[in-house]
């Protein structure tokens, strides 16, 4: 039914251009993006989504190189997912119910709009780390002159920093290490938000009326952090307020990012949840990007993967002997994990997706 959409769909995106991005678009622009719709269809067709989670990425990177934000970038990605769902249901001859066409693309959008937000983040992070960031620098110069202010905390792997139950808020600096940061849920689980390195910064506040209000960190290596109080905070932004509220403000805008995402993340399986939390602990401590087989060189025990996604440690030691028998991963001394195959890892997160 995709394929009979086309028509359909052409002159839905072309009056979109003109209304919403107010452009009139040429044949060969019509072109390109029809060559997107095919994507779309051949993913349906044969239940192969790489490719179109490729395409969704690259949309991702290059949404971020034209300086939209993040916001923008999703919005357009849902609107361009909306008019397959309308296309859809006018090309429809009663062969599928409505109500199956609406679930299908709904399914369909979230793949698209996690790959678009992975594109974007990467494109993000890579700049960040080739451009040096001089509000950044000015902010972490000011941390080292007056750190006898501040409180310096060393943490072994598997240590922690708790709820704030102390004072209204509270920052932190990452001088060394990796941390994983989390939100502690009222039923007691966890759900990891993002692993942050050297020179990240997060806040600890008391609002518990947010969702986000239990944020706390987890070392996942002997890590070292600087801690600044509500009062000595007041006195840094005063000193540096450019460079404390750009860096505060980056912090916010990715964790209200996260706030949407796991949203999503919490309606999806066990299984996809698991996936991506391998693939991103592959990414942030197996060396070699463009490796197949990486070892995650930090100790992963099964209850602390289940504390990361939210689960228990039950259902995760079997996922985990499912993927060992599927030949995707293997246990190596010391408690870490070897992904033998981070290609088919990354399959298997797409078929999860489904």
């Amino acid at each position: 039914m995709l394929r009979k959409s086309t028509p359909v769909y052409r002159d839905l995106w072309i009056a979109q251009s003109r209304s919403g991005f107010a452009t009139e678009p040429d044949e060969r622009v019509i072109s390109q993006h029809l060559g997107y719709w095919d994507t779309i269809v051949r993913a349906v067709d044969t239940n192969e989504y790489e490719e179109l989670m490729e395409h969704a990425r690259d949309a991702g990177r290059y949404q971020y190189a034209i300086g939209l934000e993040l916001a923008e970038a999703i919005r357009r990605t849902v609107e361009a997912t909306n008019m397959i769902e309308i296309a859809l249901l006018e090309a429809n001859s009663d062969e599928v119910s409505p109500r199956e066409i609406i679930s299908e693309v709904a399914d369909l959008r979230s793949m698209i709009v996690m790959a678009v937000v992975a594109g974007y983040n990467q494109a993000r992070d890579e700049a960040l780390q080739r451009a040096p960031n001089p509000l950044q620098e000015r902010l972490h110069a000011a941390l080292m002159r007056n750190r006898s202010k501040y409180s310096t905390i060393d943490l072994r792997p598997g240590q922690e920093i708790g709820p704030l139950d102390d004072e209204d808020l509270r920052f932190f600096a990452i001088e060394s290490g990796k941390v994983r940061l989390y939100n502690l849920l009222l039923s007691g689980r966890t759900i990891t938000l993002s692993i942050l390195g050297e020179g990240d910064v997060f806040l600890q506040w008391r609002a518990q009326e947010t969702a986000l209000s239990y944020i706390c960190a987890e070392a996942m290596q002997a890590s070292r952090i600087i801690g600044v109080s509500q009062k000595s905070l007041e006195e840094l932004v005063a000193a540096q307020p450019a460079a404390a509220l750009d860096v505060i403000s980056n912090f916010a805008r990715r964790l209200t990012e996260s706030h949407v995402l796991i949203e999503d993340l919490m309606n999806n399986s066990i299984n996809l949840r698991l996936y991506r939390t391998l693939h991103e602990l592959a990414r942030q401590f197996g060396g070699t990007p463009d490796a197949n087989r990486v070892v995650i060189a930090v100790p992963l025990t099964h209850q602390r993967l289940a504390d990361m996604i939210g689960s228990n440690r039950v259902t995760v030691t079997r996922k985990l002997h499912e993927l060992q028998k599927a030949g995707v991963i293997a246990a190596r001394g010391s408690g870490s994990i070897e992904i033998l195959d981070l290609r088919a890892l990354e399959g298997l997160m797409t078929s999860a997706n489904n």
